[in-house]
């Protein structure tokens, strides 16, 4: 029960995520030094709960490797190209692509061996694959080749992703605890956010009478900070696999999140992918895991 709680709470926040980042890419703020502002504040607030749980991040060279690998390939790259993408292709579009992480994760902890080939598991996570294929499907009538440019693009964030999931269980340090590595992670995120957006001269910093945007990145902060709280929970609980399912309420959360903000029609196909999610949750029941115990 545990584990569905961290599955639904860190999916939830992360579709937020994605609401509040097209929110700031609207109100003028690059979708990188968004990523930034959101890596920059929620790492410092994790890292504060460290300090005041008296478990800092280590310095040690293997977790710094652990930091920045995963801060590359869980947050920077598809994070970053998620924000990107979002403006050329929408976010209904780009909920699609947060759907598709478990299989693939699924696929690629068999092949490390953190996985034995299931059916169960494997039929839960393809119930919910297709019921989110059947949500978002019709957005894909007629595309044109700039659109398909972009859906290729899009294809990294879920490879990424399930890079990720894999890389943190298999990786995990023996020992340590979720909330000081999440804080690493995130500063890393921020070192990769602010380079890149440096050398390319496009730092975005809001000025003090833009209450709005900082509003956004507060509420962002907190956000992101209380998802990878549940992230890492979650990933020492439950796992690579069954993490990756918060792709799937990522996408749901998107959809009703457009409905309620920006006023997108209700389609009636999300009973139908309600379902399959459910479904697919049910099937793909906690695994054991080796990162947190056994690395």
């Amino acid at each position: 029960m545990k584990a569905l709680f961290l599955l639904l709470g860190a999916g939830v926040l992360g579709g937020t995520s994605i609401l509040l980042a097209k929110l700031a890419v609207g109100a003028g703020l690059t979708p990188l030094s968004y990523l930034f502002w959101q890596c920059l504040g929620a790492g410092g607030v994790l890292l504060g709960i460290s300090v005041l749980r008296r478990d800092l991040p280590s310095m040690a060279p293997r977790y710094l490797r652990y930091y920045f690998v995963a801060g590359l390939v869980s947050l920077a790259v598809p994070m970053g190209v998620g924000y990107f993408m979002v403006p050329h292709i929408g976010a209904a579009l780009a909920g699609i692509f947060t759907a598709m992480p478990p299989l693939m994760t699924y696929l690629l902890s068999m092949c490390v061996g953190l996985e034995r080939a299931r059916l169960g598991r494997m039929l839960g996570l393809m119930a919910g694959f297709v019921g989110v294929l059947f949500l978002y499907l019709p957005q894909l009538s007629a595309p044109d080749n700039t659109l398909l440019v972009y859906l290729l693009i899009a294809a990294i964030i879920p490879v990424s992703l399930a890079m990720g999931n894999v890389y943190r269980t298999a990786d995990w340090p023996a020992g340590a605890n979720p909330i000081p590595l999440a804080a690493g992670m995130m500063l890393a995120s921020a070192v990769y956010c602010l380079g890149f957006e440096m050398m390319r001269d496009h730092l975005v910093i809001p000025s003090p009478d833009q209450g709005y945007i900082w509003g956004i990145i507060g509420v962002q902060i907190v956000v992101a900070a209380l998802m990878y709280m549940c992230h890492f929970e979650l990933q020492r609980v439950a796992g690579p696999v069954y993490l990756s399912q918060i792709g799937y309420i990522m996408a749901l959360t998107t959809l009703i999140g457009g409905v309620a903000l920006f006023h997108e029609a209700l389609r009636p196909e999300l009973l139908i992918t309600l379902g399959c999610v459910v479904l697919g949750t049910f099937l793909v029941r906690p695994g054991h895991k080796k990162a947190a115990s056994d690395a």
